[in-house]
């Protein structure tokens, strides 16, 4: 595996987190609970803001030249990509400008403004992304396995990310997204095993089951837990494990099994 295959895994994956982030982030906001822990609110804009500009870092190193980065957006009318980097520059220009508007409360602008921005551009990137990597040439990316992924990583990410905020404070809210976290890392589950079938390429051992079957194992008591609305240590594990999981799985899509890229 090179190593500008693997920055590119780490963009992509952490981009979907960030994008994910926001949108639970909507959802998470306007449960009745949530509402009587404001500053967390500051804390997901934050995270997602690092998760993006950490995603942007991992990038530049898939590029020749970083410094010609710029080009990239010169054929917005027939480039995927294109599209791709400028709506990741709007939405990352979106989640700086809503930070300060919640740090310093900026009143005048209504936080319904920049949230609403934000969600549309990161389901438009995200769809970007999907286009930019189904690619036609290579029968391993066009394949619905990998906008499944694309799909599922941002909802099990920001759904794990938002529960380890609130876990402590508000652990009624947090089961919910820990529900989440868990029929996501089900599918992911699925999703890889299928896209792996599909490739012929299903060994009984390696990183990617190992780590698949102990999270595997752990989501047992963590599920039984859930369904007893409780929290319980094992869910820092299992869900730990889970988008170590997902992350493996992009590796696994994006690179092992096309070199070329």
């Amino acid at each position: 595996m090179k190593e500008y295959n693997i920055s590119l895994v780490i963009f992509t994956w952490l981009t979907q987190a960030s994008i994910g982030l926001i949108i639970l982030r909507a959802v998470y906001i306007r449960m009745a609970a949530a509402k009587n822990i404001p500053g967390k609110d500051k804390q997901v804009l934050l995270s997602a803001f690092i998760l993006l500009v950490a995603g942007l870092l991992f990038s530049f190193a898939h590029l020749s030249y970083p410094r010609h980065a710029y080009n990239a957006v010169n054929n917005l009318g027939s480039s995927w990509m294109s599209r791709e980097i400028l709506a990741e520059t709007v939405f990352l220009s979106i989640l700086l400008l809503w930070y300060f508007i919640a740090r310093f409360r900026i009143i005048k602008i209504p936080t319904i403004i920049p949230e609403l921005i934000a969600v549309i551009t990161g389901i438009a990137l995200l769809f970007f992304m999907i286009k930019t990597y189904m690619l036609p040439s290579i029968p391993e990316l066009n394949h619905p396995g990998l906008p499944v992924s694309f799909i599922i990583t941002p909802f099990l990410a920001g759904s794990v990310i938002i529960f380890f905020l609130l876990r402590k404070k508000d652990p009624v809210t947090a089961l919910k997204f820990k529900m989440l976290a868990t029929l996501m890392f089900i599918a992911s589950l699925i999703n890889f095993l299928i896209f792996s079938i599909n490739q012929d390429d299903l060994p009984l051992l390696n990183l990617y089951y190992v780590c698949w079957l102990a999270a595997a194992v752990v989501l047992i008591p963590s599920l039984s837990a859930t369904l007893k609305n409780k929290n319980i240590i094992p869910d820092v594990i299992f869900l730990n494990l889970a988008i170590i999981c997902d992350l493996l799985g992009r590796v696994y899509t994006l690179t092992y099994t096309n070199p070329g890229l």
